[in-house]
């Protein structure tokens, strides 16, 4: 048995009784064989994850139908009303009278089979270490080249080796190497961290961090780690052998988070943005890139105050024989006022830039706490919209909003579905 046809055994019968071990046989898995893989797909383990799409499930039927509170406890597996009122007011503090007249909503998606590499969490302790910075002109392969210049002054070195990107200096780039050493100025940390291993190539350690920063973390138990990690948010450990590295090591560190996403349907008034339009290679950055250069030249006090930021992607079918899907990308910011149409932004030279609007009615709105690449949000918001038997109107759209600050940790991110009345 596959983990995907594990998850949907475990949906169909989500209010029966689960026997692991019937579940290890079936999928020819040892017991503790099932408990590694799932937890290291899922980020949870089986029972933590029953529970949720128990009480996930359960909090939609009490917001979104009529059925009795004894009707939900018997559909959802929680045996007896008493039980399933405790699981809702531990979750959400809240009696289910009260959650259901509210206007926040609890939601854990059902999981499916990841296609990437398992991902481990476990306590580490990183040791005391020494920071080494190399300096060169070029990105590409800068840290193939800082290792080989660590290797080279110090060919017996056997110990263990972290990195990551340093501050630039002048025209120069920064790759920092943390070694053990007797003149550590780094001391010992401990935490939790998400583990993955990776080939040591570009492509697959960027693979490797995307993955565990825009699917796994998004719909794990777990959120970025905060202090002690605010000046090294993560690592990259080399494990090397005669002066050659076989595989690189990722350690995310991670907290415990309560594993449920907070989703708000609401009416919401009209709202503005002003955004570039591009598609091909590198579009997000390009339409980013050309809505700021517009206001910069235009409008640079909109371009310095703003907070607020718009993306959304539209899909683009190519032409001809060979039909290739692509994105394109609308990038921009709110607008709070009106804003002028000073240039035209019908001239040819300002092409892609445009005001769109969203105009006032019903929105599902879910709150995220991790940045990048939305497409984890988006799917738990579409599975939760068809869940509660709600229409998407219109594909959704991201802001992005800051606290002045445009460190990663002051980042939040909200996903915005219009929905049908």
């Amino acid at each position: 048995m596959s983990l995907d046809s594990l998850f949907a055994e475990l949906e169909q019968n989500i209010a029966d009784e689960i026997d692991v071990e019937r579940l290890a046989e079936a999928g020819r898995l040892s017991r503790s064989q099932l408990y590694r893989e799932f937890y290291s797909t899922t980020g949870h383990s089986v029972k933590e994850y029953i529970r949720k799409r128990r009480l996930s499930k359960a909090l939609v039927f009490i917001k979104h139908t009529d059925m009795t509170l004894d009707k939900i406890a018997q559909e959802c597996g929680f045996g007896s009303v008493p039980t399933l009122c405790r699981s809702v007011k531990a979750a959400v503090g809240q009696t289910p009278s009260q959650y259901k007249s509210g206007g926040e909503e609890y939601y854990f998606p059902a999981c499916e089979e990841q296609r990437m590499q398992a991902v481990a969490v476990a306590a580490e302790t990183i040791p005391p270490t020494q920071r080494l910075c190399y300096y060169d002109s070029r990105l590409p392969g800068i840290e193939d080249r800082a290792l080989a210049w660590l290797f080279a002054a110090r060919p017996d070195y056997h110990g263990r080796i972290f990195g990551r990107n340093g501050e630039q200096k002048g025209p120069k780039l920064c790759y920092e190497l943390f070694i053990e050493s007797d003149s550590a100025d780094r001391p010992a940390v401990s935490g939790t961290f998400a583990q993955v291993a990776c080939p040591n190539t570009e492509r697959e350690i960027s693979a490797a961090w995307d993955y565990l920063y825009n699917d796994w973390l998004k719909t794990s138990m777990y959120a970025m780690a905060g202090q002690p990690w605010a000046d090294l948010p993560y690592f990259e450990e080399y494990i090397h052998a005669g002066g050659q590295v076989r595989r690189l090591q990722l350690y995310l560190p991670v907290v415990k988070r309560p594993g449920f996403h907070k989703i708000e349907l609401c009416r919401c008034g009209e709202t503005r943005f002003l955004v570039a339009r591009r598609s091909g290679p590198d579009a997000e950055k390009a339409a980013s890139k050309a809505v700021m250069e517009f206001l910069a030249a235009w409008h640079p006090v909109l371009a310095r105050s703003a907070r607020q930021f718009y993306v959304s992607t539209v899909p683009d079918l190519g032409r001809g024989l060979h039909i290739v899907q692509r994105k394109t990308y609308l990038c921009g910011i709110a607008l709070q006022d009106t804003l002028p149409l000073t240039p035209d932004l019908r001239t040819p030279s300002y092409d892609g830039i445009e005001i769109i609007t969203h105009p006032a009615g019903e929105y599902a709105v879910l709150e995220g706490d991790c940045c990048g690449d939305t497409g984890a949000y988006e799917a738990v918001l579409a599975s939760w919209v068809q869940g509660c038997g709600l229409n998407a109107e219109k594909p959704p759209f991201a802001v992005y909003e800051t606290g002045g600050s445009y460190a990663r940790q002051d980042i939040s991110v909200k996903i915005v579905q219009p929905i049908k009345n």
